[in-house]
Formats: C-alpha cells, sequence, structure tokens
C-alpha cells in the first residue's frame, strides 16, 4: 500500500516558526520562556496530586487499623 502524503500538514516545529517566528526573535523567546514556565507548574501540580493521593491511601488504611482495634470498657 502506497503511503499518502498530505501537503496541507505543517510540522510542529515549522507551526512553532509561523506563529511565534524563529528561535532567537523576542516572540519565540517569550513564547519559550512561557511554554517552560508553564511545563514546571504541570510537573508541580502532577507530583501534588501524587502526593495527596499517597497520604489519602496512608488516611484510609490508619482508619482501618483503628477500625479494626477492639477496645473494651474499663
Amino acid at each position: 500500500m502506497k503511503k499518502q502524503e498530505n501537503k496541507n500538514l505543517t510540522s510542529f516545529a515549522d507551526h512553532l516558526d509561523l506563529q511565534y517566528k524563529k528561535r532567537g526573535t523576542k516572540e519565540r523567546e517569550e513564547f519559550e520562556e512561557g511554554f517552560e514556565a508553564f511545563k514546571i507548574g504541570a510537573m508541580l501540580q502532577g507530583l501534588r496530586n501524587q502526593e495527596r493521593a499517597r497520604n489519602d491511601t496512608r488516611a484510609v488504611g490508619a482508619k482501618m487499623r483503628d477500625d479494626q482495634d477492639i477496645h473494651f470498657p474499663d
């Protein structure tokens, strides 16, 4: 089967060049800085979500242990 090429497709690198100009220009460097900030924020949010899930799991485990303890009145 022969591969068909779509002449209307643009690579992501070409898209960035068209949208934000070439690397080294003010517009592109502002975009790159903003994108780096976005990536760092997304990574931090993911780490916070993982930590929250870990804490929730620990809390459920502690509750299950507490519920299994039998206490007799004195």
